[in-house]
């Protein structure tokens, strides 16, 4: 997944994946997490929000699943998944 820069309210970047319906955050700690679940118009709004970080607690922290990037939870649920190739157009914009 492709996360683009934030750098507001201790998170450095942030991505979304429609297809899994997984938002991921990686905060100023150089942790990154991934809330499951997470609709597109929840995502879209944090993704351009003025005030990520407040928009984080109030609508995403505490109401979504979320696993931290790399660890076995999260490895074992992308392991074997295949990209189509309609994916790895959108994901390089071709």
């Amino acid at each position: 997944m492709q996360r683009r820069p934030i750098h507001r309210g201790g998170i450095l970047s942030a991505g979304y994946d429609r297809d899994r319906r997984i938002l991921e955050i990686e905060f100023d700690t150089h942790r990154v997490m991934q809330y499951q679940g997470v609709g597109r118009e929840i995502a879209e709004r944090f993704l351009t929000s003025a005030s990520p970080l407040s928009h984080f607690r109030d609508e995403i922290e505490g109401e979504y699943t979320a696993v931290e990037a790399g660890s076995q939870t999260a490895k074992s649920a992308s392991a074997g998944k295949k990209k189509s190739i309609d994916e790895l157009k959108r994901l390089f914009g071709e």
